[in-house]
């Protein structure tokens, strides 16, 4: 799921999933009864939580050689890859190895 400055991440568990909502400097946790509409219900978290979302959003901008811009754009159109998507969870995958890195 993504939407705007944030990207939402859920996982499935017996009788709950686990939404994750995670911007760049927030993330936000809920378990929501599998009885529940999921899309249903991170629309309405995002609703209720889409101003500080959205205070706490920020954008990252960084500048690639045109060599390396030429071979990502190839992989993108060869494997039908949205660059957005892609970058938002390399960021999360560094995020949570971070975090286990910690607990260790």
């Amino acid at each position: 799921m993504k939407h705007l400055g944030f990207v939402g991440k859920s996982t499935e568990y017996l009788g709950y999933t686990h939404i994750e909502i995670i911007n760049s400097s927030l993330r936000l946790s809920f378990n929501i009864p599998s009885t529940k509409d999921l899309e249903e219900t991170f629309k309405k978290i995002v609703e209720n939580n889409y101003d500080l979302l959205m205070e706490t959003s920020a954008e990252i901008e960084f500048e690639l050689e045109s060599e390396t811009l030429a071979k990502i754009e190839t992989i993108i159109k060869e494997k039908g890859i949205e660059l957005d998507e892609f970058v938002q969870n390399a960021l999360i995958k560094l995020i949570n190895q971070n975090e286990l890195a910690k607990t260790d």
